[in-house]
């Protein structure tokens, strides 16, 4: 424990040293600032009931990430900004692109629902999201649910990470950024983006790659992606948007030498929506959208030794859907209804062929603007063709008890079905259906600037959950329910207002989770999470991040796991040329400074220190 905080304490200091010595200027201090509109303005609309209201309206436990941000820390894939929030634990396997699991508040990781332009990219036969892969160049706005969001988005016990895309310039004809880095094992990273409006036409168009030799044995990654984003403004009432994605790469995903075992995996993804929106009146307006993914997996695992092929897994998916949503906006209220339906399929041989699903639900939610209070009933009604149905109320209120304090209090019943790989294995061996895993959901919180330089959020949270889907222990080790969890905890975060161009911040996780039954502790779930950094911002010319950040991962001792050091991570960038649009940046990251090791299984270590540097060009 000595050494992380004396690593920390070396840390903040190595940092506030550099960006002093850097700096080419200093601002006066900031003697007066709202920091609840510093860290979001409250015109900037947020969408954890799927239609668009100030957060300050906002109940749910939900951090916002922008642009800016992951521009700062110079990220390369969703993993990357993740990896910095707090409230969710990374499983960081390798470098950029690498395979990772996240978790929220000790959920499993595919109780985590990833979504990006409404669809979600989990897998449907186990529910892994691929986030390692998934790029950041197009994400405008990152929003992050802690507790199960199922009376508005439906299975989704752990939270929701929903991402959403830039979208065309409205300003400019044409202009874009370009980037290009390079680091140690021959990792690069390569990225060009376009967007402008032409009439009533509006463009988007992303391509970018990224390979490395691997930071950690036989983890190396060669991938490629695109986007697209067409938006046309039929009229001032009428919208028509379609959205393509496409992901395609190979990996390494480490190597288990006890069993002489070599893995590694291939993927191919595909997602697009088309969306139109009309709005009759200010007051109500309708969206209508459709939306197609494919999915191609392949995972090998072959011999250390004589390399031969020891085993190969092969998946594809399909899932075809819609969704329909009605919002009204009146006064004092703000009332969305509306439908979504899904149908997916997976044909592997490892789940005895082709197995089917079929998704539809009914939701609705209202939000009530009173005085200081905001009150948000919500209510989904789930069918799923593999399981049962599921009914998913919610409650939410939010109290302005200050001019800079507001208080949220949240309850919630959520639920998450059963993966198509789970439901086979159970069906195929003739043993009892699975059921859907269930939470009662609490939490209270609240943030506040009251502090004249200081901005606190600090929010308490119990997740009760019951059947419970673990593996049999005894053969044939079908998934089952069994048992009833307490999930509970608490999460804070401070940060203060820039001062001299430098604002410091803060975060800290604690999880409790307790076998019901047992009453023993779970082990394997993140106990606590700390975060630390500095940020440097002069706006001109130079910008600063230094970022730590420790789990503990409570592993198993038979894990071999080690995390005994908080990992520090030091990102730079300076401006050498801005003139209107256009603008030359160099960039650097230093990446676990020194040299820490935190990792939940020792057969995957985290990569040792490695550094990287790039240029961006805005045009």
């Amino acid at each position: 424990m000595f050494v992380r905080f004396r690593q920390a304490a070396t840390g903040v200091s190595l940092c506030a040293a550099a960006l002093c010595l850097a700096a080419p200027s200093f601002a006066q201090p900031v003697e007066e600032m709202d920091i609840l509109q510093m860290i979001y303005k409250d015109t900037d609309l947020v969408t954890p009931t799927r239609s668009p209201k100030p957060i300050s309206q906002v109940a749910e436990n939900v951090t916002v990430i922008n642009a800016d941000e992951i521009e700062a820390i110079n990220a390369h894939t969703l993993a990357d900004v993740l990896w910095h929030v707090t409230g969710v634990q990374m499983d960081i396997r390798g470098g950029p692109g690498s395979s990772t699991s996240a978790f929220i508040q000790g959920s499993d990781p595919r109780h985590v629902r990833v979504m990006v332009d409404g669809v979600t990219i989990n897998n449907l036969a186990d529910d892994f999201a691929d986030i390692g892969s998934f790029p950041v160049q197009q994400i405008e706005r990152i929003e992050i649910i802690k507790g199960p969001a199922s009376s508005t988005w439906g299975s989704s016990l752990g939270g929701i990470i929903n991402i959403i895309t830039k979208s065309p310039d409205p300003d400019r004809k044409i202009g874009g950024v370009a980037s290009s880095s390079i680091g140690e094992r021959t990792t690069a990273d390569l990225r060009t983006e376009l967007s402008g409006t032409v009439g009533s036409l509006g463009y988007y168009i992303y391509g970018g790659g990224l390979t490395s030799d691997g930071l950690t044995t036989n983890t190396p990654d060669d991938k490629g992606d695109m986007y697209a984003k067409l938006l046309w403004d039929a009229n001032r009432n009428a919208r028509l948007q379609l959205t393509l994605a496409y992901d395609k790469g190979a990996r390494g995903d480490g190597q288990v030498p006890l069993y002489n075992v070599s893995i590694k995996d291939s993927f191919e993804y595909f997602f697009s929506t088309l969306s139109f929106n009309y709005a009759f009146s200010d007051d109500l307006s309708l969206d209508i959208s459709g939306r197609v993914s494919t999915k191609r997996n392949k995972q090998f695992q072959n011999s250390l030794i004589s390399g031969e092929e020891l085993a190969k897994t092969v998946s594809n998916e399909l899932d075809a859907g819609g969704s329909a949503k009605l919002a009204w906006k009146k006064g004092i209220q703000s009332l969305l209804v509306g439908a979504d339906y899904d149908s997916g399929s997976v044909d592997s041989a490892d789940f005895g062929g082709r197995q089917t699903e079929v998704r539809w639900a009914l939701f609705a939610n209202d939000t009530i603007s009173l005085w200081d209070f905001s009150l948000t009933p919500g209510l989904r009604y789930d069918h799923t063709s593999t399981s049962v149905d599921f009914v998913s109320p919610s409650l939410g209120l939010t109290y302005s008890l200050f001019e800079k304090t507001i208080f949220r209090a949240y309850v919630a019943r959520g639920f998450n079905s059963p993966p198509l790989g789970f439901i086979s294995f159970v069906n195929a061996g003739g043993f009892t259906s699975l059921k859907p895993e269930e939470v009662w959901s609490y939490s209270l919180g609240g943030e506040t600037a009251v502090l004249k330089y200081f901005w606190l959020k600090v929010t308490g949270f119990i997740n009760d959950i019951r059947n419970v889907i673990t593996q049999n222990p005894n053969p044939p080790f079908q998934p089952l329910n069994a048992g009833k969890q307490c999930r509970q905890g608490v999460e804070a975060e401070l940060r203060t207002i820039p001062l001299f161009h430098t604002s410091l911040l803060a975060g800290y996780s604690f999880i409790d989770a307790t076998d019901r039954e047992t009453h023993q502790v779970i082990k394997n779930v993140p106990r606590y999470t700390y975060d630390l950094g500095i940020d440097y911002n002069d706006k001109d010319t130079l910008r600063g991040a230094l970022r730590g950040h420790y789990i503990w991962w409570n592993a198993s001792p038979d894990a071999n796991a080690k995390y005994t050091a908080m990992i520090w991570d030091l990102n730079l960038a300076k401006k050498f040329f801005e003139r209107d649009s256009r603008a030359v940046e160099a960039f650097f990251t230093a990446h676990n400074i020194f040299n820490g090791a935190q990792y939940s299984e020792g057969v995957f270590p985290n990569p040792c220190r490695w550094f990287e540097g790039g240029l961006r060009f805005k045009f």
